[in-house]
């Protein structure tokens, strides 16, 4: 319950910036606009080998920016950082929460805002532009929202891992381009992981990247068989340990400096 409180109270303390919001949600409009285009230059005239026609890789780009707004674009390091810089995340260690499900838990919060007042009004602008997709079946829908829920899980991960670097370092944004990087190259953001070229194209499937952008994408657009839901399954699993080790690692790091 306690966390659910969380949730929503950051929930709420991001509507105060909705008006501002608007022009991220007209920006990442445009951005998937121009993606569309350059995909529709490239497959115009030619035969197409697998799914990916003008019309399904349109709609490709344009669930990929409504997804990325909750599973790529969130807050560096999940502010971590800023509490180790002010000395406020030995309050956090303090309180009757786990630190990681603490920190968890308020960046949610704001993923569901980004959902509601982010993902959704992309979602609408770029549907009229390529059309609308809707899965067939009923179940195609419980299965995309789980895969975008495993998505997120492992994004949040990921974005704290890359936090927890703070303890150690007094600058993460080298950690946070990264990790961004590596989402945007290997999550497929803007070329679909199967068309991705030799060994490249052969791990990228396999990778964690792909679990934030890729397979949710195509779990809606039920181009994804089970397969997906299990590699999400498995990183959700290994990172959740790593992220529990690495809180541990930290905690005794801020115990013996007498944070």
């Amino acid at each position: 319950m306690v966390y659910w409180r969380i949730i929503r109270k950051s929930y709420r303390r991001n509507l105060q910036y909705r008006l501002s919001h608007l022009i991220n949600n007209l920006a990442s409009s445009i951005f998937g606009l121009v993606f569309i285009a350059i995909w529709a230059g490239v497959l115009h005239g030619k035969q197409v080998y697998g799914p990916y026609d003008i019309k399904t890789m349109g709609q490709y780009i344009a669930v990929c920016q409504c997804v990325l707004w909750m599973t790529t674009f969130l807050t560096p390091g999940l502010a971590i950082p800023v509490g180790v810089r002010s000395g406020v995340v030995s309050l956090d260690f303090i309180k009757p929460v786990h630190f990681l499900w603490y920190v968890l838990s308020q960046e949610f919060g704001r993923i569901a805002y980004n959902a509601c007042y982010r993902s959704l009004p992309i979602g609408l602008l770029l549907g009229f532009a390529v059309g609308f997709y809707f899965p067939t079946h009923s179940f195609g829908y419980l299965w995309f929202v789980l895969s975008l829920l495993l998505g997120t899980y492992i994004g949040l991960l990921l974005f704290y891992l890359v936090g927890l670097t703070s303890f150690w370092t007094t600058e993460i944004r080298w950690a946070h381009y990264i990790l961004l990087s590596l989402v945007f190259g290997l999550g497929g953001q803007m070329i679909p992981l199967d068309l991705l070229p030799g060994v490249m194209g052969e791990i990228a499937p396999y990778l964690p990247f792909s679990c934030m952008i890729y397979y949710p994408v195509m779990t809606y657009l039920e181009l994804a068989g089970p397969f997906a839901l299990v590699v999400q399954g498995s990183w959700a699993f290994v990172l959740t340990g790593i992220a529990l080790a690495g809180t541990a690692i930290a905690r005794r790091k801020l115990e013996i400096q007498g944070g």
